[in-house]
């Protein structure tokens, strides 16, 4: 009788649970992808996935009992529309439907056609900022998005938690749950973040390749790094916190990076310009 109460429990558990963030997509590559999502309390993670709704066969658990839920899905195909569903060992929270799915990267080196879309000092939670993502929908249509790129300053004013959910996440949920995002630190970010100890809201919000597992040389930090996307090479760097020496460690990062770089295409992306005009001279 004691298990069977603790197996209610746990079923019951386990369907009270809601989605409070996500899902989003993060660290894609041609053959991986990293789905998160946050639930109101903390249950264990499991992502199925398969090439249509209803035909999820395949899953990726990660035990871990936790609100924050971060699963690595690995081994897949390059250049593939995979749909997939988000919740628990017991049940399902979203997806499993048309509107939930990635695509995978084209092969490093192989040229493909891609989409980008940029955006910088985008999350001021105003109208503003509605109609342009409203104008960008209507523009791409049915064209997918293969990456969102942020320049930084992602949720006004100081990068909270909050703001974030605010300003970032309960703006763009429908491109969030099939482009994966990356991003470089804003100086408003950075308030409540710091590149050294990589802490804070930015840096416990996203999930970006440290190790080289998404092409390019190891930074060993999410507060710059770089990745393969075809035959485009992306660089992150961080203008705000990390130091711009030339005898700097991401200074020295970059050049091996760099030096290593062989695709047709580099991108190299962070919030400060090189050169503005306006309140910041």
């Amino acid at each position: 009788l004691l298990a069977l109460a603790a197996v209610s429990l746990i079923a019951a558990s386990a369907a009270a649970q809601t989605m409070t963030r996500g899902p989003y997509l993060q660290s894609g590559t041609e053959d991986s992808v990293v789905v998160r999502w946050r639930t109101s309390s903390a249950t264990n993670s499991r992502v199925r996935f398969g090439p249509q709704p209803g035909q999820l066969t395949s899953m990726a658990d990660e035990p871990t009992v936790t609100t924050e839920h971060v699963v690595r899905l690995t081994g897949l195909a390059p250049s593939t529309k995979y749909h997939y569903a988000v919740g628990t060992t017991s049940a399902t929270l979203a997806g499993d439907d048309a509107n939930h799915f990635f695509v995978t990267s084209p092969p490093r080196g192989v040229a493909a056609p891609m989409r980008i879309w940029v955006l910088g000092d985008a999350g001021t939670g105003s109208s503003s900022q509605q109609a342009v993502r409203n104008a960008y929908y209507a523009f791409t249509g049915s064209t997918h998005t293969n990456l969102v790129l942020l320049l930084g300053d992602n949720a006004y004013s100081d990068g909270t938690d909050s703001e974030y959910q605010s300003n970032f996440f309960n703006v763009y949920p429908t491109v969030l749950r099939k482009s994966v995002v990356w991003s470089t630190l804003g100086n408003h970010d950075g308030h409540s973040a710091t590149s050294s100890s990589q802490s804070g809201p930015y840096y416990d919000i996203f999930t970006f390749p440290v190790n080289g597992e998404a092409g390019g040389v190891p930074s060993g930090t999410e507060a710059y790094y770089s990745f393969d996307c075809g035959n485009v090479h992306f660089v992150c760097l961080d203008s705000y916190e990390s130091s711009r020496s030339p005898t700097g460690a991401m200074l020295q990062w970059l050049t091996q990076d760099l030096a290593m770089n062989t695709n047709t295409w580099l991108v190299a992306f962070f919030h400060h310009p090189p050169y503005s005009k306006g309140s910041h001279n």
